[in-house]
This record gives structure tokens, sequence and C-alpha cells, in this order.
């Protein structure tokens, strides 16, 4: 297990997350919130809508290919 510490809106945060999602987790956060390691309330709520969107668009992508993939084994 890995703890990360996130500082929103002047308050620190620790979270504990185990070693291989810690890692992506740490990855996609930097990215998201480019390289901040305080950030407020906004860049949060920012940030959780754009993983809302990567994983809409990727639940759509996933029912398209299995739609795909019932109709030519159909």
């Amino acid at each position: 297990m890995k703890q990360i510490v996130l500082t929103i809106a002047s308050k620190d945060y620790t979270i504990r997350l185990e070693d291989d999602f810690a890692d992506a987790f740490s990855k996609d956060i930097e990215k998201l919130l480019q390289n901040k390691y305080q950030f407020g309330v906004k860049d949060l709520l920012t940030a959780f809508i754009q993983k809302c969107h990567e994983s809409y668009t990727q639940g759509s992508q996933m029912d398209q290919i299995l739609g795909s993939l019932d109709k030519t084994l159909k």
C-alpha cells in the first residue's frame, strides 16, 4: 500500500492505495492537474469531469465493438 497526500483548498487529504493503482493514479492526477501539487475545488472538478468523459467514451466504444462482434457472430 502506498500513501498519497492531496492538498485540496489548502487542506491535506491522505489516501492509501494499492501499489499498482497508486502509480497509475499519481500519473493520471499529475496529467489532469498539470503537475500541480496543491489545487482548488475547481481544478479537482475539472479533472473529475475529464475522467467521467473518458469513461463515457470508452464505454461507448466498448458498446460499439461488442455490437460489431455480436453481428459478426450471428
